[in-house]
């Protein structure tokens, strides 16, 4: 081993620069390899000039994301801060209805359920926050002992009636995450109840990734670069890599954090030796599924639309629009005067999104337009296209004993080869820094 030691990061998400941050604090030398031009990963904003801010996808993140906001303190990064309004309107079958996450006025209201179904989701909403430490959102090792093979549906049709789940817990969990409820653990619904209670949600000014690059500072980033290849050799780590110009170069390392998408990390990893890396934790890597997310964006008149809402669609089905969330910008017009407009980010439902994927941006828009009238019948007809982002590994799907087999595999991780990533607990910033400060630790303190 060189005196200070040398460590790999592939993957220069929010995982992989937590990661990066905790090995250059231990003193090793950090090599970061990251595919594309910047680092952030699926935290990453596209940036338009046209608009101020620039910003376009810009991750929620909320109040109770504790080592966010410890490197936010930590950056000097608190003017960068905007205060989102936590405005969702639920829309069941036409009817718009508003459903406010820190109002009980608003919950007592909401007129999509009948009363009982209201006392019924506050009181497990005050029974869930009472378990806040246990029931923790980003941390599948506490999270674990409350996967007990329960789906979210399961949960919600026990703690409330059908109409009741499909019109107030489910429009919650599908409008921000994209699953089907059918399909996730009750753990993940039962710690974002436990969470979200009072809560206040925030973006960035100038996009997330900021934070990540903040994190990274220190190791050598290299941007546009593939790895192609992985191998062990000896006890050490040896690194192929593809630049921009098309060369590959190897490099070798004492150890590695693969801080990629589950899919990416087994197809590196897959010649390593189970002694490297565990049957477990290679069926783990090979069986997580992921939802794509498909973000189609319009600049339309301030006047046109709530300000700052999330239009979420109720009801069991995969409708042809799930979401719309609308962000203030200012655009300049032909003389140069700023002119107050909303951009909307419409959200398809699965199948619409998955049917939409890889097409052209001239049909996405096209389509999007012609359906986005059947969530929100007002959605402006002059609406200008603006933006598309695709993730087709948007979303890594808790299912039910993810958590149990995801706490296994933590607690197997070894050098010279560990993982870190949101899917270890659920797409959010907060959980992937975790896991990258997790992986990162076992490896100095081996």
């Amino acid at each position: 081993m060189t005196e200070r030691g040398k460590t790999a990061v592939v993957g220069g998400g929010m995982a992989g620069c937590a990661a990066a941050k905790e090995l250059l604090k231990a003193g090793r030398e950090v090599v970061v390899y990251e595919a594309s031009p910047g680092l952030g990963g699926r935290a990453r904003s596209w940036h338009r000039p046209e608009i101020e801010p620039d910003v376009g996808v810009n991750l929620w993140f909320t109040s109770f994301y504790k080592l966010m906001f410890e490197r936010i303190r930590e950056y000097g990064l608190e003017d960068q801060l905007v205060e989102m309004s936590n405005n969702v309107i639920v829309v069941d079958e036409g009817r718009p209805a508003e459903l406010l996450s820190d109002s009980l006025l608003s919950l007592f209201r909401y007129p999509h359920v009948p009363m009982r179904d209201r006392i019924r989701f506050l009181t497990a909403t005050v029974r869930e926050t009472f378990r806040r430490k246990q029931l923790d959102i980003f941390d599948p090792l506490k999270l674990a002992p409350f996967d007990d093979g329960t789906t979210a549906a399961e949960y919600g049709e026990r703690i409330l009636s059908r109409r009741g789940f499909d019109n107030l817990l489910r429009p919650e969990i599908e409008s921000f995450w994209l699953w089907q409820c059918e399909e996730v653990s009750a753990a993940h619904v039962r710690a974002m109840q436990a969470q979200v209670a009072g809560a206040k949600f925030y973006v960035f000014r100038h996009g997330m990734e900021v934070i990540a690059e903040r994190n990274a500072e220190g190791a050598d980033i290299r941007l546009e670069h593939e790895v192609t290849e992985l191998q062990v050799i000896d006890g050490r780590v040896h690194i192929s890599a593809r630049g921009a110009d098309g060369t590959v170069a190897t490099e070798e390392f004492d150890d590695v954090v693969v801080a990629t998408t589950a899919p990416v990390a087994a197809k590196l990893t897959a010649a390593l030796p189970t002694g490297i890396v565990s049957q477990d934790t290679r069926e783990f890597l090979e069986s997580q599924r992921y939802e794509p997310a498909l973000s189609v964006s319009y600049l339309v008149d301030f006047s046109s639309m709530p300000s700052e809402a999330h239009i979420v669609a109720a009801g069991a089905e995969d409708p042809p629009v799930k979401t719309i969330i609308t962000f203030p910008r200012q655009v300049r017009d032909e003389q140069g005067r700023p002119v107050d407009k909303h951009l909307a980010f419409i959200y398809p439902g699965r199948a619409v999104s998955r049917r939409l994927l890889g097409l052209s941006t001239e049909e996405q828009f096209a389509e999007t337009s012609r359906l986005v009238t059947e969530l929100w019948p007002d959605f402006p007809a002059d609406a200008e296209p603006f933006q598309i982002a695709e993730r087709p590994h948007a979303m890594p799907v808790p299912e039910p004993g993810r958590y149990r087999r995801s706490a296994r595999v933590i607690r197997q991780q070894r050098g010279p080869v560990v993982f870190a990533g949101d899917f270890f607990t659920s797409p959010i910033s907060e959980a992937a820094m975790l896991s990258g400060i997790r992986a990162a630790e076992t490896l100095t303190t081996a």
